[in-house]
């Protein structure tokens, strides 16, 4: 009997496990908060997500914006709700905005080559025939992957992410427009790109101050680009850069500071800080060293901009 149980308690959780591995991003983050603890956006037809934390000071600075997106480049919902909390002791109002990177379709190539795995173990003329008509398929196609590319050029569009993103911004904006104060916006990794690309095609998104952390496109063109970004924005820029975080950052850090400076960018400012994200501590008052270092350049900036 007690057999029987077991057997029919495992058959039910493998059952389970396809519904907990499709599980919404979104969904993920209203069950991971306390009841309440999560608010609702109308994003264009789709609800998404945000967590507010409220200034605790009697004159607020303003609000600050924190996009977060499920990568492990960018920062954990448990260090933006900690950023949050040390901003909010400085008088800001913070909104923590997850996004939800949207992949690319397969193409029907790539979904030839799963099914058609198998049939190419066991006839070889097959395989043979398949991969000759693959190679010819490639060379006739107007998009390729260079061979040193990232896996992620494949899966995200630069384009579409900046337009999703855009659309999230207008979210944004109609909910905190009747908010007094300075606009601040962090962004770290893909989404920080995304974000420098979205102000320069709508001014309506322009911050009072951006505090871009590690900013990069797994894609070489778009990559380079984001030195340009920077230099041509009209709002003051912090440029935060995590040693050993992404070699796509890395290769642009010389890169935006340089361009930055030539092209007399007035209020910029690039730190390097040491890569210590492993480093953790179990005392609740002592913060990662990595959102530590973040939440007092901040500061700092704002203080230097006279806020």
């Amino acid at each position: 009997m007690q057999r029987c149980t077991a057997i029919m308690l495992s058959l039910l959780a493998l059952g389970a496990m396809p519904f907990a591995a499709c599980a919404d991003y979104f969904t993920d983050i209203s069950h991971g908060f306390a009841l309440g603890e999560v608010q609702e956006l109308m994003v264009g037809e789709q609800v998404a997500p945000i967590i507010e934390v409220e200034s605790q000071t009697p004159l607020s600075q303003g609000v600050a914006i924190i996009l977060v997106e499920p990568f492990l480049s960018n920062f954990s919902l448990a260090q933006s709700k900690e950023l949050a909390d040390y901003l909010s002791q400085k008088g800001w109002r913070v909104v923590i905005s997850p996004f939800n990177m949207s992949m690319m379709p397969l193409s029907e190539d790539t979904a030839s080559e799963t099914t058609g795995a198998s049939s190419s173990a066991t006839d070889p003329s097959d395989a043979a025939s398949s991969t000759s008509n693959k190679e010819g398929s490639s060379v006739s196609d107007s998009v390729s992957i260079h061979p040193r590319s990232t896996n992620l050029t494949q899966y995200f569009d630069f384009d579409d992410t900046t337009q999703q993103l855009s659309t999230q911004l207008l979210a944004l904006n109609n909910k905190l427009q009747n908010v007094q104060g300075y606009r601040l916006v962090i962004a770290q990794g893909m989404i920080a790109a995304a974000f420098l690309d979205a102000t320069s095609k709508n001014s309506d998104f322009e911050p009072d101050s951006f505090i871009s952390i590690s900013p990069y496109w797994p894609q070489h063109t778009v990559n380079k680009g984001i030195s340009k970004l920077i230099a041509a924005s009209t709002f003051p820029v912090l440029d935060l850069s995590i040693e050993g975080l992404s070699d796509w950052e890395s290769n642009t850090v010389v890169m935006r500071r340089n361009r930055a400076k030539t092209s007399l960018k007035l209020h910029y400012r690039q730190i390097i800080l040491p890569s210590s994200n492993s480093v953790f501590s179990l005392n609740k008052n002592q913060k990662t060293p990595h959102i530590q270092l973040v939440a007092n350049n901040t500061i700092g900036w704002t203080r230097y901009l006279g806020w």
